[in-house]
């Protein structure tokens, strides 16, 4: 269980994740502090052990009656809590926290977008792969249902999804839960089931309704969603089409099918949008990791991608993105890789929230312990052009 924290005060490896520190202050309403260039800072990763959660109820020691053993224990909870705390960006330098009640205790909640007035949610059923969608009002502390999708069994984890233009996208994925695959990788190398969808639809996040769109030319599952310059992206989810993608087109509600997307030497890849540019982050044994950008179409069966940058410490960084894989996620102005160990921090549409500490320190209390035990690459773009690359911090609770 991995959760967005501030630095945590007891780890002596605290020091490494201030890259950026002249100028530091908070922003009005920010958990994170921020540099003089935009960056948040003070900001890391903590993973808990996998049977835990955060306790947002912690039992207050009071004249010294609660034993220090057991105070820490209460700190780590199974699935039972009541609240989780999520952190949003509200602007490019500002982060907020809300508490979002999760009854009953076999759902988790995990954020996909961040509406106006409320959260679109997906409530996860523990410990199946299930998942339904509902939306959170922050004002009124209520979870209201959304419709069924039109195909009522597709499995929304295996599908891909983003937000474009007012409308949640889906597309892909599979009929229910009996060929889920354990370690979700949006380059499957195994054969797929005849129950692959080709289908999608959209979700009107102002009326609720749900709106049928055509199929897509090839069936695909586990495909990455992304949102681009008003148009909806699919790309990859299928064995023998992982470097092609399918782009639908809201303004003539038809699909265009790209044969050759992501570059043919990647063996995986990740896809995310930043600042108006289209980005893929490709791995291979051979070729070592690279990030390109895609540029304008010109032939659907020639990729379009032009390299900008490659990856920093690449000995290390290619053996673990090829085992584990990754994701790219916005957060703030930079692209954070998440390397898919974690199952928590995911995104429709770049815009999200992730879990957090309690406030008011949003940091694993004192007395807990926490050892740095590696670290994850994010960047950003100077001045418009320059690619800078730095590390986030990724710390473990001990039990």
């Amino acid at each position: 269980m991995w959760y967005l924290s501030r630095t945590p005060s007891s780890s002596s490896s605290s020091s490494s994740s201030k890259t950026h520190q002249p100028n530091i202050q908070f922003s009005t309403n920010s958990i994170f502090p921020v540099s003089d260039d935009g960056l948040f800072t003070q900001i890391c990763i903590v993973q808990l052990p996998n049977d835990s959660q955060i306790d947002h109820h912690q039992t207050s020691t009071k004249n010294g009656c609660q034993n220090p053993k057991d105070q820490e224990n209460d700190s780590l909870l199974s699935y039972s809590s009541s609240w989780e705390w999520f952190a949003y960006v509200c602007s490019p330098t500002q982060f907020r926290s809300a508490a979002i009640p999760r009854s009953p205790s076999s759902f988790r909640i995990q954020v996909m977008a961040v509406l106006p007035d409320q959260f679109l949610c997906a409530k996860l059923v523990v410990p199946s792969a299930n998942s339904v969608l509902c939306t959170y009002s922050r004002n009124a502390n209520s979870f209201h249902a959304v419709p069924e999708m039109h195909c009522r069994d597709r499995n929304l984890s295996s599908s891909a999804c983003a937000v474009v233009g007012g409308w949640l996208y889906v597309a892909g994925g599979f009929k229910g839960n009996s060929n889920r695959n354990p370690n979700p990788d949006p380059n499957p190398s195994y054969s797929e089931p005849p129950t692959y969808l080709n289908s999608a639809e959209r979700l009107n996040l102002k009326t609720w309704e749900w709106q049928t769109l055509p199929n897509m030319q090839n069936s695909r599952a586990y495909a990455t969603g992304v949102a681009y310059k008003h148009k909806f992206y699919v790309v990859g989810g299928s064995a023998d089409m992982k470097h092609s993608a399918e782009i639908y087109s809201p303004s003539s509600n038809s699909w265009l099918f790209v044969r050759s997307f992501v570059p043919k030497e990647a063996e995986g890849f990740a896809v995310a949008s930043l600042g108006g540019r289209l980005l893929i982050l490709t791995w291979s044994g051979w070729l070592g990791v690279k990030l390109w950008q895609w540029t304008i179409l010109v032939n659907p069966n020639i990729c379009g991608c032009r390299l900008i940058s490659f990856f920093p410490d690449q000995l290390v960084e290619r053996d673990r993105l090829k085992q584990h894989g990754a994701r790219m996620v916005q957060i703030g102005e930079e692209i954070w890789v998440m390397v898919d160990e974690n199952d928590r921090i995911s995104q429709v549409g770049g815009s999200c929230a992730w879990p957090v500490f309690p406030a008011p320190m949003f940091r694993p209390s004192d007395g807990l312990e926490t050892v740095q035990k590696g670290y994850i690459y994010a960047f950003t773009f100077r001045d418009g052009l320059r690619i800078s690359w730095r590390k986030i911090p990724i710390f473990s609770i001990l039990k």
